[in-house]
């Protein structure tokens, strides 16, 4: 991946990853907020050691405004409203910049705005953002702090800090490409495990934690749905007549099946071999059950085993229908399904028992 890519206005990679983005950005403005309600601890400290008063306020008012956050930010810390917390960075990170901004000019003018310098350099690296609106931020706080210091230094000091803001802003674009670089590939890298932790790795379905994690929280919101279990009917006479490589396509395919007949919010499973739990939310009958049962049974005849073998696969089915009422959970909804694919096995398989 190229550095200059993450400056290309077409870029999608925050579109791709903006939860996640969001989240670690939220965790981010936390961690902050920490740090600065318990370091200037110690700057109060050393500088009260010292004899320096203007120090021990300085990192006196540090401290305090971190800390009122910091309890912001626990009270408020139980919704996790992911989707401003770029918003919140940029509110809690101005007036700190402000502040170091201020103090440089006012109190230490000879050090040429040391602590607004360093702020150029390592904003880029504490948070996660477009690289055009990170970009346009660093500069108009270069211009913030040329604008605070010409308030109230002459022009040969002036000149200097000038220089300094221009050399601190380029370097602070080079690491901003850099860290964005880095980040977004850990963002990546972690949704791809997070993907394969929860998915079956040949047919794309939930696997059995992925599923059951998702279910479970259908369950807690006591939503309305049907929970079922679908067993593909003589599947080992499949494995041993054609081979292992043919099984592995008849369950890709009825993977594939399963998903077109689904609704949009379904969970679809594969649970190993070739057994697939599904739940589907809204308020069902067993007529409506029936109905979506067959067109799982038409779409079999589509599958690369029929075509080729002109051999009929059946499913058999056991379904649970939910009222968002009874207090089910996962295994014993699973145990119930089961015991009415057992039904459906022993009246001749390739049929649906709902209940």
């Amino acid at each position: 991946m190229k550095i200059t890519r993450f400056f290309n206005k077409d870029n999608d990679v925050f579109n791709n990853y903006r939860d996640r983005i969001n989240e670690l950005n939220y965790n981010r403005v936390g961690q902050l907020s920490l740090m600065g309600a318990t370091l200037p601890i110690l700057a109060v400290l050393f500088f009260a050691a010292k004899g320096d008063c203007e120090g021990c306020v300085e990192s006196a008012i540090i401290m305090i405004y971190f800390a009122i956050f910091r309890i912001v930010y626990n009270i408020r810390g139980s919704y996790k409203p992911f989707k401003h917390s770029i918003l919140i960075f940029y509110l809690v990170i101005i007036p700190i910049l402000l502040f170091a901004s201020f103090v440089d000019a006012y109190y230490d003018p000879h050090e040429e705005g040391f602590t607004s310098l360093i702020f150029l350099c390592v904003i880029p690296c504490l948070i996660l953002d477009r690289p055009l609106r990170l970009a346009i931020f660093l500069m108009l706080l270069s211009i913030g702090d040329i604008f605070i210091f010409r308030m109230f230094n002459e022009s040969a000091v002036l000149e200097a800090f000038e220089s300094h803001v221009a050399v601190a802003l380029i370097v602070s674009f080079v690491i901003s490409g850099y860290v964005l670089k880095i980040q977004i590939e850990n963002v990546r890298r972690g949704e791809t495990l997070a993907y394969q932790s929860e998915h079956d790795g040949m047919t794309g379905l939930f696997n059995r934690a992925g599923g059951e994690k998702r279910i479970s929280e259908y369950l807690e919101e006591g939503c309305n749905g049907f929970f079922y279990l679908i067993d593909v009917d003589n599947f080992k006479f499949v494995n041993d007549a054609y081979g292992h490589d043919i099984g592995d396509e008849v369950l890709e395919d009825i993977s594939g099946i399963l998903t077109e007949s689904a609704g949009d919010k379904d969970v679809i499973m594969r649970i190993g071999g070739d057994e697939f739990v599904g739940f589907a939310e809204g308020v069902y009958t067993e007529e409506m059950i029936q109905r979506r049962f067959e067109r799982i049974q038409s779409g079999l005849r589509w599958t690369r085993f029929f075509r080729e073998y002109k051999q009929k696969i059946t499913l058999s089915m056991g379904a649970v229908i939910l009222d968002g009422k009874t207090d089910y959970t996962y295994k014993t909804l699973y145990k119930t399904a089961d015991e009415l694919l057992y039904t459906s096995k022993r009246n001749g398989k390739n049929v649906m028992t709902a209940q």
